[in-house]
């Protein structure tokens, strides 16, 4: 065969060559996720809910009481420009002000011990980005939970509970 008949079979092959390097692409920069973020949710009430209910619960098995409860704090998601918007995270926050050490690493190992014994798991996303906090990722429902200030030279400690990205009434919009 000569060039002149390989020339199609080239142009096929670079053709779909450069069709699966841009499908690749588009799926590394989140648009395989486009059709996950724009499904039904959990309500931000029921979300509400969900964080006040472990909130209670991890709050019950640490030796120390907070001082302030704070409000829910409510942020709009980030769609990562590709849409949709108009999702909802939100989170609820207690401080227990300055915390002795002894007491405070009681409170770090009761809070890892009783969110691994309920499925949680340590956030691969937090890593090493913060030392002094541990942040726990129930992979079943995506709710967050972080123990913030457990280092030595922290002075004050605080707990919170963050919910996934939802829908406000549980449904995308029309």
């Amino acid at each position: 065969m000569s060039t002149a008949e390989h020339a199609p079979l080239i142009k096929r092959v670079t053709a779909t060559a450069t069709l699966l390097v841009a499908v690749l692409a588009l799926n590394a920069c989140g648009v395989g996720t486009l059709g996950e973020r724009s499904k039904p949710t959990i309500t931000l009430d029921q979300a509400k809910k969900q964080i006040d209910t472990y909130l209670t619960d991890i709050l019950a098995k640490l030796p120390v009481k907070p001082a302030k409860s704070h409000d829910f704090s409510d942020l709009e998601c980030d769609a990562n420009d590709i849409g949709p918007h108009g999702r909802t995270e939100t989170r609820r926050e207690y401080d227990f002000g300055d915390v002795p050490s002894a007491p405070k690493a009681e409170a770090a190992k009761d809070f890892r011990e009783f969110l691994t014994g309920h499925g949680f798991e340590p956030d691969p996303d937090a890593a090493g980005s913060r030392p002094g906090w541990i942040r726990m990722k129930n992979p079943k429902d995506n709710f967050l939970a972080t123990l913030d200030g457990v280092s030595d030279s922290s002075h004050s400690l605080s707990l919170w509970v963050s919910s996934p990205c939802v829908w406000p009434n549980g449904k995308p919009p029309a």
